[in-house]
């Protein structure tokens, strides 16, 4: 009876000690990946490492027994490599260098629908989509409450992330409209007709042409349908 509750005994230890190391553990993959959102403040929620090439064959580390030194001065995106080592009781037991592609991923503004050249960016062709924004060079939108008096700046395709390089202010003033040229100094005040040759918005200042004279001028954009001449 002593000798099978000794041995009931034993059996517990072994599964609870099983269980500890279970849990405490992981593959030298899962150790670098770990070590890397540690170092960086990486938070999984958006980030996701994959160990492209590790040459360490230690079987079950934990992530404190993992040592990263980055081979580069780079943020941590994209091909990232470093030299790692495994390091047990102060003992380094391998070191080898890993190479990881780090991706990253925000919820985002998706077009549902292709959107032309200067069209005003409506909700109904935008939603917002968890993507992967590694590559971007532009920040993307994330709020679509941003966009009223915003239209695009060039073609999109449905299916791109909207950026911010992808959107500009509706101009007050578009080039090519018939405008009046105001000249005001006191009581003197003249008037004459114009063509807009560059866009803007109230207060910029714009190419203009006088259709009497042809002359090209600056003007100041008072609203859609004026210009004025400082004096």
């Amino acid at each position: 009876m002593i000798a099978k509750l000794r041995a009931l005994l034993i059996a517990v230890i072994l599964i609870t000690m099983t269980l500890g190391v279970a849990s405490y553990a992981a593959t030298t993959d899962e150790a670098i990946a770990d070590k890397m959102s540690a170092m960086f403040d990486l938070d999984p929620d958006h980030y996701r490492i994959e160990l492209l090439s590790n040459p360490l064959k230690t079987a079950d580390v934990s992530v404190d027994q993992i040592a990263l030194r980055p081979l580069s001065q780079k943020d941590p995106l994209g091909l990232y490599s470093a030299m790692a080592s495994v390091t047990v009781d102060g003992k380094v037991l391998e070191s080898g260098q890993v190479r990881m592609r780090i991706r990253k991923y925000e919820s985002v503004l998706v077009l549902t629908d292709r959107i032309v050249r200067h069209e005003a960016l409506g909700p109904d062709k935008l939603t917002l989509k968890e993507m992967d924004v590694t590559t971007l060079r532009e920040k993307p939108m994330t709020s679509a409450t941003s966009l009223s008096d915003m239209r695009a700046r060039r073609n999109l395709r449905r299916g791109d992330i909207l950026t911010s390089g992808d959107i500009e202010p509706i101009p007050d003033l578009e080039s090519g409209r018939d405008v009046t040229i105001v000249y005001s100094s006191g009581m003197c005040r003249i008037t004459a007709e114009g063509r807009t040759l560059q866009s803007g918005a109230a207060g910029e200042y714009v190419k203009v042409k006088n259709k009497t004279s042809g002359k090209i001028i600056i003007a100041r954009v008072v609203d859609g349908t004026a210009v004025a001449v400082d004096p």
